[in-house]
């Protein structure tokens, strides 16, 4: 299962859907594609509907009340493991994560459970790379796990194995990919590997957190990440 969080993306998402449903598709013809709407106030909706018509029973729309991209990933997890679909992949919609690269994540499958995108090249500017360098050593010294890309929006992952991870990712947790990519690097029966990519610019529109906002998300990341090693 595809698995895409949207929010407020109208200027991208018709090309993002078509060129991903493409290129997965050359490796195989049993996988779905699930839009997660959060809550688009543009015309999102209505181009992912146009999108439903044209591809058909293998596009499906889940659309939510506005909760967060982290938040939206985690309910797409929870359906394809409700569904016992095997793997998931997850992009985002603004059509930073390149399809080119996605044959790479497909042929690593069976050597490894979580696959994550490690962006070695990045068109979204400086402080976007310095923020996630940040991160990086955040999480390093506060928590002690090595996470050398916990936020990358582009990963495939085995559904099965972190499924039993998702109920232990607090309903309010907006950086839940964070949170899950901690919980699996701390499983030592995990095997992890990387799929360095260019990470492009954005088609349109606008990033949903602003730069300015990453100290205060940094504050309540820390509060989440607590709270979910608590449980």
């Amino acid at each position: 299962m595809v698995i895409m969080p949207v929010f407020n993306e109208q200027a991208s998402v018709r090309k993002v859907v078509r060129e991903f449903f493409e290129e997965v598709q050359n490796w195989t013809e049993r996988f779905v594609f699930l839009a997660i709407n959060d809550g688009s106030t543009d015309g999102t909706l209505t181009i992912l509907e146009r999108l439903r018509a044209q591809f058909g029973e293998r596009f499906e729309i889940h659309d939510r009340p506005n909760r967060g991209h982290g938040q939206s990933c985690v309910e797409g997890y929870q359906i394809a493991a409700g569904r016992g679909i095997p793997w998931v992949l997850q992009i985002d919609s603004d059509g930073q994560c390149d399809p080119q690269y996605f044959f790479r994540f497909w042929r690593l499958r069976e050597k490894a459970d979580v696959i994550y995108g490690l962006r070695t090249r990045r068109d979204d500017g400086w402080r976007r790379v310095v923020a996630s360098m940040v991160l990086r050593a955040y999480i390093l010294v506060l928590f002690r796990t090595v996470c050398l890309d916990s936020n990358v929006p582009y990963r495939l992952m085995r559904t099965d194995l972190i499924a039993p991870y998702l109920p232990k990712i607090p309903g309010d947790f907006s950086l839940a990919n964070i949170g899950l990519a901690i919980l699996l690097k701390n499983d030592p029966k995990l095997r992890h590997a990387y799929v360095p990519f260019h990470f492009r610019e954005r088609y349109g529109g606008e990033p949903s957190v602003k730069f300015s906002l990453f100290g205060r998300k940094a504050i309540d990341l820390y509060r989440d990440i607590q709270q979910m090693l608590a449980r």
